[in-house]
């Protein structure tokens, strides 16, 4: 099946214009004033009413119908991150160090097309646009959600580009799809000393370097290897001279879990590591365990209605099962609260998907053909929920 016949040229054509404006123009999370004021003139234009700086720079735009019914909701996030671009783009960033280098831009042209598609349906009940900041910070959909955007909707749907898969394919899975995301500080005190005369200290980067080795052995030896989960310590700070041994040391780090159950433990197994591995080195550490989102959670009828949805559209042969990843996203606060699905759409060039630039990377692209497939895809999820 042919774009063509999917969505007509013209909008096509709107939704790559108006995803490359956002694209020369990114804004980070918290930042998205911007890109909000052009959504907003998007949706003016559609003549849906809307309501602007919700859990930030969000905009919720309601299509309500004649016919009362459910309410379902659709999602886009709209920040760019700090990367600097070096696509060479004809519509590349002109913001130094911003880049939409995970595609945000793309899910909001998808979204907006997917308003004006349905539009033109009657619908037997009433549709929410979602446009959400901050997802890279793991900010945005909590502060939505808090903001009251779920209250009256009962579904949630929601996809994201996937430069690894071609364009015009699609993943969708039942249950966990992507991990959950959990940060962690650790302050380490020791005691300074002359880096001549050790004895004469406590040295708390020996120990650091310790506890880093030492944390791994919670995923190789103490989790089932069918219990998915990652520690990685990102960020290492301590001292500043070459000659000295300083007082303290820093760790930040990143933990991922695909079982909740899993990630209610965690912080209880690092405080023991922690804890027992200072003693040793005779220093005291400190963690500062902060939870971000939860594993993201397919509901099992609601990924039904995705697959039937994509069948419908551009037929089964272009639907694959999605792999899990560790990789986290904060619809999984969505799907906490109500049933829903979140899905990848393939961006990346024909053939060739896996040679493509990941998501975050500095030469990250994305085929925009990609655009009507999720719009369309997006719509039709709703005209089966609400009965045309």
């Amino acid at each position: 099946m042919t774009m063509k016949r999917l969505v007509d040229e013209d909008l096509t054509s709107r939704m790559i214009a108006f995803r490359r404006e956002l694209h020369s123009f990114p804004e980070l999370s918290l930042e998205e004033e911007q890109t909000s004021k052009k959504i907003a003139s998007q949706l003016d234009e559609l003549n849906i009413p809307y309501r602007t700086n919700v859990g930030g720079y969000g905009i919720v735009a309601d299509l309500r119908s004649e016919v009362e019914g459910p309410t379902i909701a659709l999602r886009a996030d709209m920040d760019a991150l700090p990367i600097e671009e070096e696509t060479n783009l004809p519509y590349a960033s002109t913001r130094k160090g911003i880049m939409h280098a995970c595609g945000h831009d793309a899910h909001t042209a998808i979204l907006l097309g997917a308003a004006e598609l349905l539009q033109r349906e009657k619908l037997n009940g009433h549709v929410r646009f979602i446009f959400q900041g901050a997802e890279e910070l793991n900010l945005g959909a909590k502060a939505m959600i808090e903001a009251g955007v779920l209250d009256e909707v009962e579904e949630i749907y929601g996809l994201h580009n996937l430069p690894t898969l071609s364009a015009g394919k699609l993943a969708t899975c039942t249950g966990s799809m992507m991990g959950s995301v959990d940060r962690i500080d650790i302050r380490i005190e020791g005691k300074g000393a002359h880096g001549a005369i050790p004895n004469e200290g406590v040295d708390p980067i020996l120990c650091a370097s310790a506890i880093v080795m030492a944390l791994q052995s919670i995923v190789s030896r103490e989790l089932s290897p069918f219990d998915p989960a990652v520690i990685t310590i990102g960020s290492i700070k301590a001292g500043d001279a070459n000659n000295v041994i300083p007082q303290y040391a820093t760790l930040s780090g990143t933990v991922r879990t695909f079982n909740p159950l899993i990630q209610r433990t965690m912080q209880t197994r690092i405080e023991r590591i922690l804890k027992n591995t200072a003693d040793s080195y005779r220093c005291s550490a400190k963690l500062t365990y902060t939870e971000q989102v939860p594993v993201l959670v397919n509901d099992e009828q609601s990924a039904f209605v995705v697959n039937e949805a994509i069948d419908n559209v551009i037929g089964s042969e272009h639907r694959i099962e999605a792999a899990p990843t560790l990789a986290g996203e904060d619809f999984s606060l969505y799907l906490e609260k109500i049933p829903g699905c979140f899905f990848w759409l393939g961006s990346g060039p024909m053939q060739r998907a896996h040679e493509a630039y990941g998501l975050h990377h500095p030469r990250f692209t994305l085929d925009e053909s990609c655009l009507p497939i999720g719009a369309v895809v997006l719509a039709q999820i709703v005209k089966q929920r609400l009965g045309t």
